[in-house]
């Protein structure tokens, strides 16, 4: 099953359509254990709008758009895309490539998200870890 955006509860970051575990924080999500980064789809017309995928223990798929994660970069953001070109390794093309482009590309930024998140350390117990549904009823 495939869920993108939150519960209709704004004091939660995200939820998983399968087992419907919550997160309250986004630094909770990221940091779960059970919680992994498997692929970005890209969207080339509106980049924050590319969604990331993520898979939950119980096999859930937990989608997040990628503007989510915007403020994780702190880098250069190139204007030219170069998705195509000479200099471009065709990362985006691929869902389940997640390591960052050395092309001086629009989408680069992107990469970089999608690498850090991908190493993103993890600790069971953090702020925000997972709780059921009816825990949070």
């Amino acid at each position: 099953m495939i869920s993108t955006g939150r519960p209709d509860n704004p004091m939660l970051f995200q939820r998983c359509p399968s087992c419907k575990a919550l997160w309250p924080t986004r630094a909770g999500f990221l940091a779960d254990p059970d919680v992994r980064l498997v692929g970005y789809k890209a969207m080339f017309s509106d980049l924050p709008a590319g969604v990331l995928l993520f898979e939950h223990r119980c096999n859930g798929l937990v989608t997040i758009h990628a503007g989510e994660f915007a403020d994780l970069y702190d880098g250069p953001i190139f204007t030219v895309p170069q998705t195509g070109g000479a200099s471009c390794p065709g990362y985006c093309l691929h869902v389940e490539e997640l390591r960052p482009c050395p092309a001086q590309c629009r989408c680069a930024f992107l990469r970089e998200i999608v690498h850090l998140i991908h190493n993103w350390p993890k600790h069971a117990g953090i702020d925000g870890a997972t709780v059921r549904l009816a825990e949070f009823s």
